[in-house]
């Protein structure tokens, strides 16, 4: 059963597998933000039946716009944010307080121009041995410190064993994809102010929830619909060897 609540899609499932698209407004017809981010979920949902949660109209503000809630210009991936809108917040509480384990995966877009920053970033590391055009997707759970606090230790939002096997697949089935590295400038899922920590803030253990977020690029994956589509169904396929349903 599907639900719309201040531009918001809530969308039930069987599985023990939460999709959400924080960042897939759709404003007079133009996909803004992670474009056709929301189409992956909407796809993804349909292909495992899962829960999914998808963004259908609050802008993430950027450049000289601030969050409003009443003009929906809002962070949805920011947990500050996501307090302003109602409902937001306890549906991911209560999929996850049902399930016996859940697997949570938000999923974001990375421009081109960064992705290939982040595959120069990482070559120098000695973590990819491809031209940097094929790095097509990060996955952060929450790898290395924080800079802005000093903090040095990891708080990992999953299992490495987890999205290791996740990474592996999504790179046989054609989506190139690393972990992102700890010492990366970004996309690492560690923010304490982004979702992807949400769950270690409220106490849980992986045996009850893991949680990652997939970064993926635009051209070939995002660029049109038919892409869209296609990088859905190459992550059902990984998403659905990995939860075993």
């Amino acid at each position: 059963m599907t639900r719309k609540s201040s531009g918001i899609r809530y969308i039930s499932g069987k599985r023990d597998l939460l999709i959400v698209s924080p960042h897939s407004p759709v404003i007079k017809g133009v996909f803004e933000n992670d474009v056709r981010t929301g189409i992956i979920a909407e796809k993804l949902q349909q292909a495992l039946d899962c829960h999914a949660i998808i963004n259908d109209l609050f802008f993430k503000p950027k450049g000289p716009i601030t969050k409003s809630f009443e003009n929906y210009f809002l962070d949805l991936y920011r947990i500050d944010h996501s307090r302003k809108v109602s409902g937001y917040l306890s549906r991911i509480q209560t999929i996850i307080k049902k399930g016996a384990k859940t697997i949570v995966v938000w999923i974001h877009g990375i421009t081109d121009d960064v992705a290939m920053a982040q595959a120069q970033e990482h070559t120098a590391l000695g973590l990819f041995h491809e031209a940097p055009e094929n790095l097509h997707a990060l996955i952060g759970y929450g790898q290395g410190g924080d800079p802005k606090t000093g903090e040095t230790r990891s708080r990992y939002s999953a299992r490495y064993e987890t999205v290791k096997t996740f990474r592996d697949r999504l790179c046989a089935e054609g989506l190139n994809t690393l972990l992102t590295h700890p010492t990366a400038s970004n996309y690492r899922g560690r923010d304490t102010k982004r979702l992807n920590q949400y769950f270690n803030q409220l106490g849980y253990g992986f045996d009850k929830v893991e949680s990652m977020h997939l970064e993926i690029r635009e051209k070939g994956f995002r660029d049109t619909e038919a892409n869209a589509v296609k990088t859905a169904k190459i992550v059902a396929s990984s998403l659905g060897f990995l939860t075993n349903a």
